[in-house]
């Protein structure tokens, strides 16, 4: 198994695992669910290459306002609270992506019987009430907001509806060791839907190559975020963005490895824009392509949260009511020996 990859317990075969319309003492119950994954799932997950399981790690999410008026943006599948083949699976994504929705709708790749995900058979879920289904981040400056939604694929499992999804976890976020041992200038990848544009025939994402462009192990601005090199669009709101090495790859010490080396940085939530004066601000990433008047452009730099933010909802689902699995260390909660 290659290292740094997302891992292969984490696959969700069947069942979009979290929780949906479910009290926070049922979370638990509705994971569990996860252990009637198939073996066929696993052992498709584990002969993909890495790019091939982060084509199925994202899910567009498209809000309707009214049914004449739609935004999109890109959520994430990760795996909550790890541990002995259970986990509580979520969809992570920026809080303005969902605001003011009165219906979201999300399209899931359904899995062959051999475990493998059937590119061209898709389900389309429209969920309403939208925004009252998220657990948004306490911090009003974090625009980071979870859904779990076992309930959700429980219901479609039920209905002999098996959906295929990779789902990322804990590991795949760097640790503070990790990050130091990154430098300024290192090579990512965002995963999303700029423009709402994805491969419509296959239900898959696309794939944009950029650069850090602040060290990631800096807060810039002091705050837990870094700027990226890389084109941010419409839709972009919510995309995961990766360290993504391939070949060879050196550390801050100047090793050579040679391998591959993902590991979750951070997810996109602004573009930093420039005005026609010259003014610089810092807005976030929108969920509409619109005409307006261009004084204003993007710049090509994108704000990113850093990943462990997303660990943080570990400890609000803890302090919530949530009993996590016996002897689950919250890499969150300094407090925890």
């Amino acid at each position: 198994m290659l290292r740094n990859c997302p891992s292969r317990r984490a696959v969700v075969s069947g069942i979009l695992v979290g929780c949906l319309g479910l009290p926070l003492d049922r979370i638990a119950q509705a994971a569990a669910q996860d252990d009637t994954k198939s073996k066929a799932a696993n052992q498709q997950a584990s002969a993909m290459t890495p790019t091939e399981q982060l084509l199925h790690s994202t899910v567009q999410i498209v809000c309707e306002t009214t049914p004449s008026n739609l935004s999109f943006g890109t959520g994430f599948f990760f795996s909550l609270f790890p541990q002995g083949g259970q986990n509580v699976p979520v969809i992570v994504t920026n809080k303005h992506v969902v605001a003011g929705a009165n219906v979201g709708h999300f399209k899931l790749t359904m899995q062959k019987d051999d475990g493998s995900p059937d590119l061209q058979n898709f389900i389309d879920v429209s969920v309403p009430n939208f925004p009252t289904k998220w657990i948004p981040h306490p911090d009003p400056a974090v625009d980071l907001t979870i859904m779990p939604c076992a309930g959700l694929l429980q219901e479609l499992t039920g209905q002999g509806k098996k959906p295929f999804l990779i789902t990322l976890d804990p590991p795949l976020v760097p640790t503070d060791a990790e990050l130091a041992d990154l430098t300024p200038l290192e090579d990512i990848l965002v995963v999303g839907y700029p423009n709402g544009i994805s491969d419509n025939a296959h239900n898959i994402p696309v794939f944009r190559r950029g650069i850090t462009a602040t060290p990631v192990y800096i807060d810039f601005q002091n705050r837990q975020e870094f700027l990226i090199d890389a084109a941010i669009f419409p839709g972009s709101s919510g995309s995961p963005v990766f360290l993504f090495n391939q070949g060879t790859y050196a550390t801050r010490a100047g090793v050579t490895n040679i391998g591959t080396r993902i590991k979750l940085l951070g997810i996109v939530h602004a573009v930093m824009l420039n005005s026609v004066s010259g003014d610089i601000a810092i807005v976030p990433a929108p969920t509409q392509a619109r005409a307006v008047v261009n004084s204003q452009v993007p710049n090509n730099l994108g704000v990113c949260l850093r990943a462990s933010r997303v660990l943080e909802f570990e400890k609000i689902l803890v302090q919530n009511g949530f009993v996590p699995p016996a002897g689950y260390k919250i890499r969150a909660d300094p407090s925890q020996p």
